[in-house]
């Protein structure tokens, strides 16, 4: 058994941590960028002057309206309903950061070296991560090593599939906005030359073109493209944070050294991160 745990430790990771509460607010860091990114935008337009030139109604009717209607004929409607959620976490405060979790799962290896299956059974309707609390179930159920291995990595690859499942939507999204924007630019300029013996079309009909482009960018580089960055590499964390938890349950199941399981853990963590 032991050579499992050496196994797993090979593998890189992150962990949980039993009574810490997740963190509540907002991402100083995203919001910041989002913000700061609006408002230098908006000072070089005001800053060019005209600033009512860059609403153009058209415009944002052929993105917005281009954009969700190829979305909504790619992905099931469900799955797009359910994007609102996702996009909200990425500007939620990172909540995966494994170095807190080791002494947890170090202090739930020790109490089961001393009190067996009943003290780890009381302590774990108090975990607040789901992978380590079913983790700890499958301990205290009695679960071998291969069961238990099988069972997480399935868990495992679900929440991946979960989470590329979203992020392959707002790529789409991505996609399509400054798409749209092109197409948008080639409405204008067809209505631009369509009018061109009456002068006063010109303007608008070339306004629609140009701003329909300026619309898809902004959407797509500034707001869609950074989110989806930004739950990748949550994805990336909480990928860690359950490979981690892995490495600790199997450590708890054999009884393995509390210190030992400390420093497996370590091994997968950065040095400014180990405990």
């Amino acid at each position: 058994m032991a050579n499992t745990i050496t196994k797993e430790a090979e593998i890189i990771s992150d962990v949980p941590h039993a009574h810490l509460s997740r963190k509540s607010g907002v991402d100083k860091g995203t919001l910041l960028g989002v913000l700061s990114g609006i408002l230098l935008i908006v000072i070089a337009i005001l800053g060019g002057g005209a600033p009512e030139v860059f609403l153009n109604l058209n415009s944002a009717l052929i993105v917005l309206g281009g954009t969700t209607a190829t979305t909504f004929i790619a992905f099931p409607s469900k799955k797009i309903s359910m994007m609102i959620p996702v996009i909200i976490n990425a500007f939620k405060p990172e909540v995966y950061h494994p170095s807190e979790y080791v002494e947890e799962i170090v202090d739930l290896a020790s109490l089961y070296r001393s009190g067996g299956t009943k003290k780890l059974e009381t302590e774990e309707e108090y975990l607040n991560n789901r992978f380590l609390r079913n983790g700890i179930s499958m301990v205290v159920d009695g679960y071998n090593s291969r069961e238990m291995h099988e069972i997480m990595d399935r868990e495992l690859f679900s929440m991946i599939e979960r989470h590329n499942a979203g992020q392959k939507i707002l790529r789409f999204i991505a996609v399509q906005a400054p798409v749209f924007g092109m197409c948008g630019t080639l409405i204008g300029l067809i209505q631009m030359l369509m009018n061109l013996d009456d002068p006063s079309s010109i303007g608008p009909s070339l306004a629609t073109a140009l701003i329909t482009t300026f619309y898809g960018l902004i959407i797509a580089n500034l707001v869609i493209t950074p989110i989806v960055s930004k739950l990748n590499t949550r994805t990336e964390s909480e990928t860690m944070l359950y490979k981690a938890i892995r490495v600790g349950i199997l450590g708890i199941h054999e009884k393995a050294n509390p210190h030992k399981i400390r420093k497996m853990m370590n091994s997968l963590l950065p040095p400014d991160q180990q405990r």
